[in-house]
């Protein structure tokens, strides 16, 4: 049984109040920078600037990036409910508390999500009150946000978000409480019933994830579309969800708390994130290439862009994200070293944090955004009340699924070919 030691609950509430300390410094330089740069001249860019309010920015990245973190680890996990894998029965505790955030952090998101429609916040342009898309001859009409306002539009914008965030939170909870009643009961019928959520679940992912790629990202930049981009976005929170199930693990394993995780767990939880760094390679390469070979100005602006902003960070990403994975966890005997499995792991989390960066941060402001303490403040809280709920969620909890009937199989399973 895992205790979540006080210890430990010290070291994240120091994190949460660093990265507390961090936004509350940077603004405070922001306001006095601002204030005496409106002393000298004033534009409507500086009026931009201010309305859009950074720190949200920031915020809205970091909730994303974590939340969806708990998204891939439910779909993970679902997908091994439905395909009846034996070797993972062991590792579903940790898949579901690190599921656990999934409520929260969608909820975050849809606060950040009402204040931009309430003009509080200015992320989304397309929905900036002062545009007049009803209006042609106006000089603030914007022809191709007017000819999308019949799925941009704020109301039916937040309708879906709200079905999203109440949708994946139902799911969890209820696959979380069915979980719970098989371990208690040890019947087929909540197996079955695991069984057929988890089917229910994916349908619903598999339509609100392509959905929440266009809502919550693309449309930040309603100028630009890609129809791969949302399958782009899936395959990086599949990358995150399935390294976060790893780091855990190999963390609980070491601390003796975890007595059936063994390196054959470890040796597959390997291939998974050895393929899925590929699929996130592949959809990287297939959209490049697209547009590099088409050579539009409209469509090739989002690539010169960040080129211009990160330096080519577009490619380098390729770095943490494929080659670091590819040649690290290659052989069966590094899959099962926890050290370079750990390693790896992390590198991919930063990796993945700076490609969800990427896409978000060079949409939002009109001048280029910079990764300063706003970034990192954001990051330090969030991450530490993801790992607070994770943690949390794991206390006192027994990491023995003996109710489910593939137990004694992942508690015996070997990999045939290590």
């Amino acid at each position: 049984m895992y205790q979540f030691s006080k210890k430990l609950k010290k070291i994240i509430f120091i994190i949460m109040f660093t990265g507390l300390f961090f936004l509350f410094i940077e603004k405070i330089s922001f306001s006095m920078n601002n204030f005496f740069n409106e002393k000298k001249t004033f534009s409507i860019h500086k009026k931009y600037d201010k309305k859009e309010n950074q720190p949200w920015m920031s915020l809205y990245i970091g909730f994303f990036y974590f939340t969806t973190i708990s998204l891939g680890s439910l779909f993970f996990l679902c997908i091994q409910n439905i395909s009846k894998s034996g070797w993972s029965i062991v590792i579903h505790p940790v898949m579901e508390g690190v599921s656990s955030f999934l409520p929260y952090g969608g909820l975050m998101i849809l606060i950040i999500l009402f204040l931009n429609a309430m003009g509080f916040i200015h992320l989304f342009h397309w929905m900036d009150l002062s545009l007049e898309n009803n209006n042609p001859t106006s000089f603030k009409y914007d022809k191709i946000i007017a000819n999308k306002k019949l799925f941009l539009n704020i109301p039916f914008f937040l309708i879906r978000s709200i079905i999203y965030i109440a949708g994946w939170s139902f799911f969890y909870f209820r696959i979380k409480k069915i979980s719970h009643m098989l371990n208690v009961t040890r019947s087929l019928i909540f197996y079955k019933q695991l069984n057929r959520l988890s089917v229910i679940f994916i349908i619903f992912f598999s339509i609100t994830s392509i959905l929440m790629g266009w809502d919550w990202i693309m449309s930040l930049n309603p100028h630009w579309f890609s129809t791969l981009f949302s399958w782009y976005v899936l395959s990086t929170y599949i990358v995150t969800g399935i390294g976060s199930i790893t780091i855990i693990s190999i963390y609980l394993k070491k601390k003796g708390y975890f007595p059936f995780f063994n390196e054959n767990h470890l040796h597959d939880l390997s291939k998974y994130l050895f393929s899925t760094s590929l699929l996130w390679t592949y959809f990287w390469f297939s959209q490049f290439l697209l547009y590099w070979y088409g050579n539009i100005p409209e469509e090739i602006f989002y690539f010169i862009k960040r080129e211009e902003i990160y330096h080519s960070v577009h490619l380098w990403m390729i770095i943490p994200n494929f080659l670091v994975p590819f040649f690290g966890l290659m052989s069966s005997k590094s899959k099962t070293n926890p050290k370079i499995v750990f390693i790896v792991t992390c590198i991919l989390l930063i990796g993945h944090y700076i490609d969800i960066y990427s896409l978000i941060a060079p949409d939002v402001k009109l001048s280029y955004p910079k990764f300063g303490l706003y970034e990192i403040g954001s990051l330090l809280l969030v991450g530490s009340i993801f790992s607070y709920i994770l943690f949390i969620n794991l206390n006192k909890k027994e990491f023995s699924f003996i109710g489910n009937p593939f137990f004694q199989e992942s508690k015996n399973y070997k990999y045939p070919y290590m």
